[in-house]
């Protein structure tokens, strides 16, 4: 169990210190803990049944409380799959169960962040979430970037893993486009029905919230646009390089048809065809091969067909 409570910042407290009055306090505790000291509580069977099936982003504000799940895809460095775990808001108390450790070391890293709103857990709260997505412009900024050497790549036809690497682009911007729009149904949850108390000050600050992730969700939804024009720019160049093995395959039939012709003619050596018995008779038909070639060529460049 980890124990902060809220003064101009976040401050930590020893599991065995009881938390100050008029101070909000903040709880992590592992699913087991959360049984053993909250199992007789009116919120238990909510949480818990939360607990069993966290796949997205969800507020539900009651009377008098807020319980929630969150589920954050993988970003940056962190790849090991989504972080989910649920939590319990009242005026004066936040609690965070967590089984995958992913609350812990972000609530560490925001004990020097500045909470000059932090006047009730629900001022928290959505510093917390807002702390979880404050460098995600930048994190977005890396997928186009990777986007645009795809561009570069599928122009200087050097893209011979392009399949996969867009297919795991564009799973990867599915999963943020999906928390980004939780997370703005969250902030409209919380916007419309926060806690009692804190109603009027913590309103707009939802609205502003909702407002910067459906932001966020806007550039997903871009890139993943920008994504499905790159790939059909690569099946345009696949396309393209098909045809132009189609059509130098259709030149080169069109060149040797006469010549198959002819080798079929003279194949069938009747005693009285030209040329059998002269003895230029193999040059001449050298010569009008030569020259049924040249004389296609001469018309295909005339047609531009080459080009």
């Amino acid at each position: 169990m980890i124990k902060y409570f809220l003064k101009e910042k976040l401050m930590p407290l020893s599991e065995t210190t009881d938390f100050p009055e008029k101070c909000g306090a903040i709880t992590v505790l592992t699913s087991d803990e959360y049984d053993a000291h909250f199992r007789e509580t009116e919120h238990y069977r909510m949480l818990k049944a939360s607990l069993s099936h966290i796949h997205y982003c969800k507020a539900d504000v009651m009377n008098g409380f807020t319980i929630g799940t969150l589920s954050i895809p993988p970003r940056g460095k962190q790849r090991k799959g989504f972080c989910s775990f649920a939590f319990y808001m009242t005026d004066s108390e936040l609690i965070f169960v967590d089984d995958q450790n992913f609350t812990i070391p972000l609530l560490k890293q925001m004990e020097d962040y500045p909470l000059s709103d932090a006047r009730s857990t629900a001022h928290f709260f959505l510093a917390f979430l807002e702390y979880l997505i404050k460098d995600d412009v930048f994190f977005l900024q890396h997928f186009e970037e990777t986007l645009t050497k795809l561009e570069e790549a599928i122009l200087a036809r050097n893209d011979s893993s392009f399949n996969h690497r867009i297919l795991l682009i564009r799973k990867e911007l599915a999963a943020l486009g999906a928390f980004y729009e939780q997370l703005q149904d969250m902030g409209e949850d919380l916007e419309e029905g926060p806690l009692s108390e804190i109603k009027e000050s913590a309103a707009p600050l939802f609205g502003l919230f909702t407002a910067k992730a459906g932001r966020l969700y806007s550039n997903v939804q871009m890139l993943k646009e920008y994504s499905m024009q790159l790939r059909e720019m690569h099946q345009t160049q696949v396309d393209m390089h098909q045809n132009q093995i189609m059509k130098f395959l259709t030149i080169v039939t069109t060149i040797f048809m006469p010549l198959t012709l002819i080798t079929g003619w003279y194949g069938m050596n009747f005693t009285h065809m030209p040329e059998l018995e002269s003895s230029y008779g193999y040059i001449i038909i050298c010569v009008l091969s030569l020259l049924i070639v040249l004389v296609e060529i001469w018309l295909f460049k005339i047609k531009d067909w080459f080009d």
